[in-house]
């Protein structure tokens, strides 16, 4: 099947004079335009919001029966831009005839490496906004669609791990939880293979371990974007520094694709006597 597209340029009444009839931008011939509407499945962004204004995805589309590949799509890495209210592509695209299979994921990247290896990284610094809600790699397919006046519905999921650190006190611990704790998660592999066909996560066995600084909701409560990875033998897990004293604590845990983990910490008057509980898994995040 070939592909048509008909791209609407910005400057395209200036153009017209310097143009031939040849080269000026033509009309679509009455055809729809793709356009998407995005929400999510079970749980929301990192930020505990929908989209935000200027958020980017990227949308592959294939016909029906077709194989996701790295270019020759019916739509390669299209860019979809939200502005708070909708979404809008770099360029206009429109449908062509049949049905087909639209795949879509979030943070944008100019540049895939692989359709089925896309080499994805999370921050080492998620205690800032940028660096927490940039980890957060969101993922979205739909198939038998067909060519409509209306958006097509594309509902989200998480793809990566969350690790929610919750700290509390033990008896002997005087005061309240200091206002300046600074949480890390340790000992895990940052950089991921994804599936952009099938949504799977694998943690890159050829990039070594990083420690992440965590993101404070709280004086008491603290999330970190994590791979999905086993840690299956006695690490370094989880460090709480504050007031010049840090707290290290090793663990085993399973961090699972799209489930949230708790792990409560047991601060203690003597840093050896703290204590950590790694809690149960939900999924969706929430």
């Amino acid at each position: 099947m070939k592909l048509y597209y008909n791209l609407l340029l910005l400057g395209a009444a200036a153009m017209v004079g310097a143009c031939s009839s040849d080269d000026a931008p033509r009309a679509n011939n009455g055809q729809n335009e793709v356009s998407f509407i995005c929400d999510y499945e079970n749980s929301s962004r990192a930020t505990d919001t929908n989209f935000e204004n200027n958020d980017r995805i990227g949308i592959y589309m294939v016909a029906e029966g077709s194989a996701l590949q790295l270019g020759g799509n019916e739509l390669n890495n299209e860019q979809f831009s939200f502005n708070g209210s909708a979404w809008t592509s770099a360029r206009k695209v429109y449908w062509n005839n049949g049905k087909h299979t639209v795949y879509a994921y979030y943070p944008y990247a100019v540049k895939v490496n692989d359709t089925e290896d896309y080499t994805f990284s999370i921050a080492v610094d998620q205690s800032t906004r940028e660096g927490y809600t940039a980890s957060d790699f969101l993922w979205s397919t739909k198939e038998g669609v067909e060519a409509s006046s209306d958006p097509v519905r594309l509902t989200f999921s998480h793809r990566m791990s969350k690790a929610v650190v919750k700290l509390e006190k033990s008896e002997d611990f005087e005061g309240e939880i200091p206002a300046d704790c600074e949480v890390y998660i340790h000992s895990t592999v940052g950089t991921a293979s994804i599936n952009l066909a099938t949504g799977g996560v694998s943690k890159d066995s050829y990039s070594g371990t990083m420690s992440i600084r965590a993101h404070k909701v709280s004086n008491t409560e603290f999330h970190a974007i994590v791979v999905p990875q086993n840690i299956e033998s006695r690490r370094p897990l989880v460090e709480v520094v504050t007031q010049g004293v840090s707290y290290l604590m090793e663990g085993k845990i399973s961090f699972k694709q799209g489930y949230s983990h708790t792990l409560v910490v047991t601060l203690s008057k003597n840093p050896t006597q703290t204590k950590i509980e790694i809690g149960g898994s939900i999924g969706g995040w929430n």
